[in-house]
This record gives C-alpha cells, sequence and structure tokens, in this order.
C-alpha cells in the first residue's frame, strides 16, 4: 500500500477521530468502530494475521456467492411475498453483505462507522450515488440499503463468482447508454433505489475521479433527488491496482456519511446536456469539498 508521502497526498477523515455514538438498527447506541462491546475488534491485529483476515474474506464471500445462487435465490424466488423477485432477491443480498461485513469487522480486517442511516432505510424512490475510494464500497452501501438497483459492469456478467448473483438481482450493466437511463427511471417510477457511482471505477488515490454525467441525467428526467453517500478510508486499502494483499499500517477505518439531497431542477430540450454538465460538477465538488486531503 502506498504511503501518503509515494502518493503524494494522504486522506483525514473529515469527523472527529474519536469513537462516536450511533444509532444500534438492533436497539441500543453504538460506540466505536466495530460491533459492540466486542474486545476482538477493538484491538489492532498484527499485520500478517490481516492479511490472513483478507484471504479468509474473500473466501467467505466466494462461498456465499455459492450458496445464495445455489440455495438462497431460488428459495427467495419460489417461497417469497407478493413483491417481485428480482426484489426478494435483493433484500436476501441485504442481508449476507451484512452478515459479510460484521464477520470482516470481527475478523479484524476494517473497521466501519455509518452515520445518517436511516435516511437510506425509508421508502423510496432514491438514487444513492457514492465515491468509490475502495474494493469493498459496493458491500458496504448495499449492507445498509434494504432494496438496491445497482449499476454494474458489463465483466461482472462473466465473473464466475458475481455472474449469477447480479442475474439474480436483476442488476443493470453500465454500458447500455439510453437504455440503461430508461431502465433506471422506471424502477425509480415503482418506487425503488438506485445505487450508482459516478467515476465508474474505484477512485484514483488522489481524491476523485472524473464524473460521468448519466446520476445526472436520470435525477433530471425523473425529478429525484440525488442522495449523495460520502466513504472515507484511512489508512487506504483495497484501491485500485494494489494487491489485496498488500494491507496498511493498521486496519482501515471506513466512514459512511449519507449527505443532504442534492435536488435536481426540471430541464428539457437544448438545455438537458447544459443541465447535466452543470448538475455533475455540482455533485462532484460536493464530494471534493468533503474529502480533505493533506499535502505531504
Amino acid at each position: 500500500m502506498p504511503t501518503g508521502r509515494q502518493a503524494g497526498a494522504s486522506l483525514r477523515i473529515d469527523a472527529p477521530s474519536p469513537p462516536l455514538k450511533r444509532s444500534d438498527p438492533q436497539g441500543g447506541e453504538r460506540v466505536g468502530w466495530g460491533p459492540k462491546g466486542d474486545p476482538a475488534v477493538e484491538r489492532e491485529l498484527p499485520a500478517w494475521l490481516r492479511v490472513l483476515g483478507t484471504g479468509l474474506s474473500f473466501s467467505i464471500f466466494g462461498l456465499l456467492c455459492l450458496l445464495g445462487v445455489t440455495v438462497l435465490f431460488p428459495a427467495a424466488r419460489l417461497w417469497g411475498g407478493r413483491e417481485g423477485g428480482d426484489l426478494r432477491v435483493q433484500r436476501v443480498i441485504h442481508h449476507c453483505f451484512r452478515f459479510f461485513m460484521k464477520t470482516v469487522e470481527v475478523l479484524g480486517v476494517l473497521r466501519i462507522r455509518v452515520e445518517g442511516a436511516e435516511a437510506l432505510r425509508g421508502p423510496g424512490p432514491r438514487i444513492v450515488v457514492a465515491n468509490h475510494p475502495s474494493l469493498a464500497d459496493v458491500l458496504l452501501l448495499v449492507s445498509q440499503l434494504p432494496q438496491a438497483d445497482c449499476i454494474v459492469k458489463r465483466s461482472a456478467w462473466s465473473n464466475p463468482f458475481l455472474a449469477g448473483v447480479v442475474r439474480a438481482a436483476g442488476y443493470l450493466p453500465n454500458d447500455e447508454g439510453e437504455a440503461l437511463l430508461e431502465a433506471c427511471a422506471t424502477r425509480l417510477r415503482q418506487g425503488r433505489t438506485v445505487l450508482l457511482f459516478p467515476e465508474g471505477t474505484r477512485s484514483p488515490a488522489g481524491g476523485v475521479g472524473r464524473f460521468r454525467r448519466g446520476a445526472a441525467h436520470l435525477a433530471l428526467r425523473t425529478g429525484v433527488p440525488l442522495q449523495p453517500v460520502t466513504i472515507t478510508c484511512e489508512p487506504r486499502m483495497l484501491m485500485r491496482g494494489v494487491p489485496w494483499y498488500r494491507v496498511p499500517e493498521r486496519a482501515g477505518r471506513f466512514v459512511l456519511r449519507v449527505e443532504e439531497p442534492v435536488s435536481a431542477l426540471e430541464s428539457d430540450g437544448a438545455e438537458r446536456a447544459l443541465a447535466a454538465r452543470r448538475l455533475t460538477a455540482r455533485l462532484r465538488e460536493g464530494f471534493q469539498k468533503r474529502l480533505v486531503y493533506t499535502q505531504t
């Protein structure tokens, strides 16, 4: 993992570093980064144990995908309620990812704090947009979203671990242009949540990358506000181009902060393209301001 000096910048989380109290979905308040009162997570593990824990985490994830495709997803489709099969599968994925992220915390690989998660759990429609600093971001967000239609790279459909998951959940490939926008708009009209990363790939080491305009076009077309979620990780881990076994000096502290929604003013005709550019620039500027980088 490159150090802050090697990368030219190191990330400082724009939040208090001492543990903060937060709501626990199971009741009561949670304090700190890990599961409530779990001493295994509170202590820092040596690097070699975190390498083993990271490798074990990838294995557990692969087993969860296999279990989902062979048992859980078919069962959800057969014995679910009135809602569509893809929605039932998405709820199963949500619970699997919650279990997985808690397991990774217990293994001491990373620590997680979520601020404002209740804003993600009410009824839709909702367009969730987030920056993308690490490989874990999709898992972190879906673990907080009871239902999410994810926009996924086309390569996932040929990945032996992910292909069955993305098909069963009805996720959408990110390379279909106008058809993708209309598919997302249709799901928003049904009161669903659409999750996408405007960068389209993991963020560069020095900040956020170039934002694509798909989220802005979708918001302008439907009138649904954008719901930004800022993800920070200190020290950085699971970055683009960095092997998974290159662990940082300590477990990464992930913070997911749900921000105020960004409204999209209606525009049409010749003004739509300009409005999309302006909204995309405003969205990216907001993420840049919330992510504080210190030059070294």
